[in-house]
Order: C-alpha cells, then structure tokens, then sequence
C-alpha cells in the first residue's frame, strides 16, 4: 500500500510483528527527536511551564479519534499501566468476583493475580475454547457470569495471544445492565478497528497508541467514564493529586513527554492515508493471510476464515511436526529470525502452539508466502 522505507525497520528482516510493539515511520521519529532536543535545551520552560499546552493537541485528536470526551482522557506509557490505574480505582470488598476471560493478557492475569491476593477477591476466567465459530458463542460463554457477585468485567477488545476480536459492544451493556463495572483493555484496537468510547459506554477503556496508530513507544491512554472518573488517578501520585483527571495525568513526575506531544502526528502521518482506507487494506490482508496459512499447513482454523472475528492480526495453528521439533516457543521465534529472517512471535496458549501475523500497510503478501515455506521446510 505504501513504501516501506517510510519506517525505521530494518530491511533485512521481514517483518511479521506489527502488532507487539508497533512501528514508526521515519517522519514521526524526526518529529519525536525535535521535540526532545526542544525540550533538553530549555526543560524548565518547556516541561516544567508548559507541558499542559503541549499535550493539549494530541488530547483532543486523540478524543475525537476514538470517540471520546477528552476531559476523561488521560496518558500512559502502555494500556496494562491503564488498566492498573482502572483497577486501583475500584474499592473491592473481600468475595467480589472479577470476571475475564481465558484469553486474557499475561500482564494483566498478573495484575489480578496480585490484586486477589491484596483485595481478597475472586477472579474468574471464563474458558472461551478455540476453535470459536462466531461472536454469538462468546457471548454465550461470557454472560452467565455477569451476575452477583461479580464487581467488574475485564473484557479484550482483540486478545493478544489468540487474535480474536471480542464482541465488547454486546458484552458492556449486558454488564451495565447488571450493574458491573466495566474495564475494556483495548491494547491493540486503536487504529486496528473503529473504536466510538461514546457508544461503547464503557467505564474504563485502557489502548496503546505505539501499536496500530504508530506512535512512539511508550504512548498510551486510559479514558475513563464521568460516572467513575472523580475516584481514577495514575498509579503516579504527584503535585495535582485531587485536582482534576487530566490536570493529575498530565503531570505524573518527570519524564520523556515526547511521544505523547505526538500523538497527534501520527494520527496526521497515516491519516494521510485515510484511516478508513488502512483499518480496510490491513484487515483484508490479515484475513487472507490467514486463510493462506490454515490452507498450506493444514491447520484447523481458530477463528472463521471470513475474518469477522480478527481484526489486523490472526493467530495460526502450527503443523505438529515443527510444534514438537522445539522444547520452547522462543526457541522457535528465534529460529525462524536466524535461519529465514522472519520476525514473527510464537505463542503457546491452551495446549497448542501458534505464529501470530500481523499485517500492516508495509507489508507485502509475498512476506506471508516465506512464512508458509518456512514453516514447511522446518516440517521436514
């Protein structure tokens, strides 16, 4: 769809993972550097006095981005911080249960692992086995759960491990009707499917900007709810604490703010593009790409091959012989780098073992067609 020089990648690797860190283009990364080197030649003036008026603009293009009210929208550097700040904001009794799924982020499971063990309350995660035929089948595993004693509901908007786009617009108002909190870890979504915060009507919604918008590391967002915003405040107490939601997460201690200054940029550099035309191309080619590889290797589909229930990244079965040719999966991802050149990571989850592409508008399709015959070189 575009040149792929425009990012700062490394040419000699093909690369299929998009979707854990993200990438930027070179434009935005000079962008960052002049921000930075602004703000070391005159930090009192630039960090210290006016920080607020820098963040400003990528507040409010972020907001209208995903939907929101910016008074609710606040910055972090990942969306596990987010859900962190969510979660501290909830005043758990002993016996409250915590609901998520199976498919849950590692970091996040551990969040709610410490959390139990603090707050003395039960966390569940509802098995929502693979192969998942449709949306309806989620909603059927997942809605049972949403009655008392359950306090918050932690529901992906696209899981990381298994790709799966959750059907959260049906999930939050089952909740809300409950009277269940709810907290959306939208990790990847951003810039992957339309998001509308407005619609969604969620309590808490926790995203990453470093991954499908393109912004620099470390660029993330909790917006949260009017209903519930006065009790959120960063996992950071500083100087504001009290003095309103964007007035405490726009100061929380010293730190490179620059990434965040723009955001706002790399809303502009790939909305050149048409944001409508990207969420389009790049879901395209994630769902043919997986049709491809469930074909050539053989696999069991996890999710439809229609793609309603990916989004731009789709997780593969891998043939058993190279699934128990390695003890470990990183053992695997470090292989498929050093023998082909494919950067691409290898996920073990429920018993089996997956790639998870990613697809992007500097992606190719002949990039997928070397993983397919990687995959079978190593199947021997």
């Amino acid at each position: 769809m575009v040149d792929p020089r425009r990012w700062h990648l490394d040419p000699a690797v093909t690369f299929l993972n998009h979707g854990s860190f993200g990438a930027r283009t070179r434009d935005l990364l000079a962008r960052q550097r002049t921000w930075q080197d602004r703000i070391e030649q005159q930090p009192i003036e630039h960090l210290g006095r006016r920080v607020r008026e820098y963040l400003a603009p990528s507040r409010e293009a972020v907001a209208s981005f995903l939907g929101a009210d910016p008074s609710g929208l606040g910055f972090v550097t990942n969306a596990t911080e987010g859900v962190n700040a969510a979660l501290r904001s909830v005043a758990f009794r002993r016996g409250d249960r915590v609901v998520t799924t199976t498919h849950v982020y590692h970091a996040v499971r551990q969040t709610l692992r410490r959390l139990a063990v603090e707050s003395g309350i039960e966390v569940v995660e509802v098995p929502v086995e693979l192969p998942i035929a449709d949306a309806d089948s989620i909603v059927a595993a997942i809605a049972p759960w949403l009655v008392a004693p359950t306090r918050l509901l932690l529901i992906d908007h696209v899981t990381s491990p298994t790709a799966v786009r959750m059907p959260v617009e049906r999930l939050v108002p089952i909740a809300r009707r409950a009277r269940i909190e709810t907290l959306v870890d939208g990790a990847h979504a951003p810039g992957m499917i339309e998001v509308d915060l407005a619609s969604l009507d969620a309590d808490h919604y926790a995203a990453n900007l470093h991954k499908w918008v393109g912004a620099p590391l470390g660029t993330a967002i909790l917006w949260t709810h009017p209903r519930v915003r006065s009790r959120v405040h960063p996992n950071v107490t500083s100087h504001f604490y009290g003095e309103g939601f964007t007035t405490e997460f726009d100061w929380q201690g010293t730190r490179d703010v620059s990434g965040w200054i723009v955001a706002v940029d790399a809303l502009k550099d790939l909305g050149r593009l048409g944001w409508d035309q990207v969420r389009a191309h790049n879901h395209a080619l994630a769902t043919w790409a997986h049709a491809m590889l469930v074909e050539r290797w053989g696999s069991t589909p996890m999710t439809p091959l229609d793609g309603s229930l990916l989004g731009s990244i789709a997780s593969i079965e891998l043939p058993s012989a190279v699934a128990r040719r390695f003890e470990r999966v990183d053992q695997l991802q470090a292989s498929l780098l050093a023998e082909h050149g494919i950067e691409i990571p290898c996920i073990e989850w429920g018993g089996r073992r997956f790639v998870r592409i990613s697809a992007m508008v500097y992606n190719r399709p002949a990039q997928y067609e070397k993983l397919a015959s990687a995959i079978e070189s190593m199947a021997g």
